[in-house]
This record gives C-alpha cells, sequence and structure tokens, in this order.
C-alpha cells in the first residue's frame, strides 16, 4: 500500500491574495488542494467544520474553538462569495432535504428558534419548546419557516461547495481526514434533540462537565471543557452517535476519533467544587465496539487518538479490528518530568498501522518545542530519533519531520506549522477564555500561493 503522506491545518487559516478576509472557507480550500497535489501529498487532515455555539449574551458571536461546535451541519462562516450565490432546482433541494432528513429538519429549525430568541442556549428558551414537544415542535416550524428555508438553503450551498471539494479531492487522490469531537457542547441542536442522553437535570442544570482533573500526570493542570457528560446507559446515546458518523462519512475519507479513551474513563468537573473533580469509568468497549462495527458497515475509516495514560482497554480493542492508534513526536521528550517516552521517540519503529505526526493543534509546534529544550534535551531527543544532532533549531526540526516522514508508518501527517517552520501554535488547552479567546486563531503566515513548493 502507498505511505500516505499530508498536511493538517483548520480551513479557517487558510487565505490568499484574491481574498481581502484571512478567513478560510470553500474557495481557499480548493486552492489548498493545489498545493497539496504540487507537493506530491496525498492527504489533507482538518478540524472539526461545524458552527460553534455562541458566546453567552452574544446572538452575534460565536466562540472560537471547533471544539465547542454543534457536531452537526458546516459552519456558515466557510461559505464563499461565489458558492452563496448558487441556487438549486426543486429537484435538487428536494433530494439534498431527502438525504439529509435525519438532521436537517431539526438542525434548520434550532438555527431559527436560536435568532428569534437570540440565544443558542436552547434552556433559555419557553418553557414548551425546551422539552423538544413534537407537538410544540410543529407550532414553531410553522411559525418559522420562511426563516427555516433560508437555513436549508445555506446547509445546501455549503453541501454543493463542499461537494466540488471533495470531487477535486478525488481528482488528486488526496483523502480528506476529518475530526469527530467526544463531545458536544449543551448549546448544540444535537444535546436539545437528545437531550435525556446527557447529564442534565430537570431544571436544565449541570453539575458536572467534560474536562481532565489536575494530578501528577496532567501536563496542562486542571481543564474544564464543559460541555455536558453523556448518559452512557441511556437508550438514544448510540443513535446519536450513529446519526453523526452517517453525516460526518458523507463529507470525508477517514476520520480520527477524538479523546477516544473517553469511552474507558472520563473527567467529571465539578462546576461548584474542583475539589469534587473525579475520573469516572466509561461505557468500555461495547461501546466502542459498536461504533467501529457501525462505521465499517457505512464504509468510514477510523483512526483514534490514543495519547495519554489509562489506555491499554482502547489500544487492545483499537488493535483487535486494526483501527491505526497515533504517533506524536512532540511527546518523546517530556521537558517538565524530564523523561524520555521511547512510543514516541523510537521513530524507526513506529508500527506500520499509525498516524504519525510531528506535532498537533494541541500542542506546541515542532521548532517552538526545540526552542524549549536545553542542549542536553535535544541531543537526547536526536540520539532516540537517530537524527543527526544541530545546535540549529531550524535545521534540526527538519531533520526530526523528515525522521517523521520516513518512519515505518503508512499515514504521515505534518501540521502545517512545521512545514513552514512556524512557532505559532493553534491552540493551549486549559487557557481557553469566554471573552478574548486567543486560542484558535491562527492562520499561515503566507498565502497559500505563495507556500513553498516541497517535494
Amino acid at each position: 500500500m502507498k505511505k500516505i503522506i499530508g498536511t493538517s491545518v483548520p480551513m479557517s487559516a487558510l487565505w490568499n491574495n484574491k481574498v481581502g478576509s484571512k478567513q478560510g472557507n470553500l474557495d481557499t480550500a480548493l486552492l489548498f488542494l493545489d498545493w497539496l497535489h504540487k507537493t506530491g501529498q496525498s492527504a489533507w487532515q482538518l478540524l472539526p467544520i461545524h458552527e460553534t455555539q455562541l458566546v453567552s449574551g452574544r446572538k452575534d458571536k460565536h466562540v472560537p474553538s471547533p471544539y465547542k461546535g454543534y457536531g452537526i451541519g458546516l459552519d456558515s462562516k466557510y461559505l464563499s462569495a461565489n458558492m452563496g450565490k448558487k441556487i438549486p432546482s426543486k429537484a435538487e433541494l428536494s433530494s439534498f432535504i431527502k438525504t439529509q432528513k435525519e438532521w436537517l429538519g431539526n438542525y434548520t429549525l434550532f438555527c431559527a428558534l436560536r435568532d428569534y430568541f437570540g440565544t443558542d442556549d436552547w434552556t433559555k428558551w419557553e418553557p414548551s419548546i425546551r422539552k423538544y414537544n413534537k407537538k410544540t415542535l410543529k407550532k414553531w416550524n410553522d411559525k418559522l419557516e420562511k426563516e427555516i428555508q433560508q437555513y436549508v438553503l445555506q446547509q445546501w450551498q455549503l453541501d454543493y461547495g463542499f461537494r466540488e471539494l471533495r470531487k477535486k479531492a478525488g481528482k488528486y487522490n488526496i483523502q480528506l481526514i476529518g475530526d469527530l469531537s467526544f463531545y458536544i457542547p449543551l448549546q448544540s441542536p444535537l444535546v436539545w434533540q437528545f437531550q435525556k442522553n446527557f447529564q442534565i437535570d430537570k431544571d436544565y442544570k449541570m453539575k458536572s462537565v467534560s474536562g481532565l482533573p489536575n494530578g501528577p500526570r496532567a501536563h496542562f493542570g486542571r481543564q474544564v471543557w464543559g460541555h455536558p457528560l453523556y448518559k452512557w446507559k441511556a437508550k438514544g446515546v448510540f443513535d446519536l452517535w450513529k446519526l453523526r458518523l452517517n453525516y460526518t462519512s458523507q463529507l470525508f475519507d477517514i476520520v480520527r476519533l477524538d479523546h477516544a479513551k473517553g469511552f474507558f474513563s472520563y473527567g467529571s468537573m465539578s462546576i461548584k467544587d474542583p475539589k469534587k473533580d473525579k475520573i469516572k469509568k466509561g461505557p468500555g468497549k461495547s461501546m466502542l465496539k459498536k461504533i467501529i462495527i457501525y462505521s465499517n458497515k457505512i464504509g468510514l475509516k477510523l483512526f483514534a487518538e490514543d495519547s495519554g495514560d489509562r489506555l491499554k482497554e482502547l489500544r487492545d480493542i483499537l488493535k483487535s479490528f486494526r483501527i491505526p492508534g497515533i504517533r506524536i513526536l512532540r511527546f518523546a521528550y517530556n521537558e517538565k518530568r524530564e523523561k524520555l517516552t521511547k512510543r514516541y521517540a523510537d521513530v524507526n519503529n513506529y508500527p506500520v498501522n499509525t498516524f504519525a505526526q510531528t506535532t498537533t493543534h494541541d500542542t506546541s509546534t515542532l521548532l517552538g518545542y526545540l526552542n524549549i529544550l536545553s542542549t542536553k534535551e535535544k541531543k537526547i531527543l536526536s540520539k532516540n530519533c537517530n537524527v543527526k544532532f544541530s545546535n540549529n533549531n531550524k535545521i534540526l526540526t527538519k531533520r526530526l519531520r523528515t525522521a517523521v516522514i520516513n518512519s515505518p508508518a503508512r499515514t504521515v501527517i505534518i501540521p502545517i506549522q512545521d512545514w513552514l517552520l512556524d512557532t505559532k501554535r493553534i491552540n493551549i488547552p486549559g487557557t481557553e477564555k469566554s471573552v478574548g479567546d486567543k486560542n484558535w486563531q491562527y492562520h499561515i503566515p503566507i498565502p497559500i500561493e505563495e507556500l513553498p513548493a516541497y517535494k
């Protein structure tokens, strides 16, 4: 099987000189495929591309984190002016509505209700609509019919644009790699629809939310992500995952299972008292097996984020189904613990069935990483990666990048910053703010047409 080498970069980070804004969209995405093709690459890994929840108290501003997305549908910010002019025929629109009926009606009604009430926090809507009562849903569907149709048209246009992207990627033999976030925020049409499958009280309050407790192995300290936790024993949880898998399979060739260890153990973060934070047991292999088997059934290829601790059960089931895990060079030497981890450092022995990366959206870039290591630490890293040491960090970055590319791993994904020797990172976990967040604001430093022609 031919080796896959690709790039990870958010669509929002792309821009070119013909577009005045640095907000990437489906038109700039088409241009990015040209660069990938020109450089002989065969994959593009994206972050989640759903619309994100509104900033609390604001009806016109969305949070920047793609992991606070609605979990379904495409974000309107990716709709280019060109694609926004596309008008479907009656047959095209009818076909779209029919094929997307599993989620589209609920999604577009949610967006219309969000506009009507001035918030996507559905727990603050009128009591009758909060409960997702079918009779009440019909009433609001009739009342907001015009607004709903506008959102149907918008999703058709976005779907049309993404199908054009997939068509061009297919022509170039480039695989599109998606990211299925483990959690969904409270302010989501899916949580509104499937609210009985989440740990939400009768008064719509959450006592605990997603995150990671502090501890000796917590690299970034205590993290509170804020999503509602699943009621894993509820009947409809798997139906929710099936819905998302079905939708994702229409967009991507492969998808990453984000935070896959959450199926086995997850953080339950107390809203009022950090001392009550807990690590709880997840549904385990029974749920993950269902997801893997169903994904195989619909032709969706998976790989899983399996970094961190408490991973034996996860890795055992991935191995039994031949689902790739990941190897990340950034985790080879832990500068805080002054400890080398052979699993990531031994580049020459990465498994064939794995996704190898230099760094990720959650870590520093490779050059940024080397900039914080001492000479002694860089020599340890170089030796264990079987790479010739250099005191010049840019040269060493290139050598380490090449080592990952030449590893036995069948799939290698290089973040755009590590191609460009950039130190600007996408996200620092545990530092997100509700207002003025500097995470998720990354844009490539040069326009697409000036990206270097690697081969």
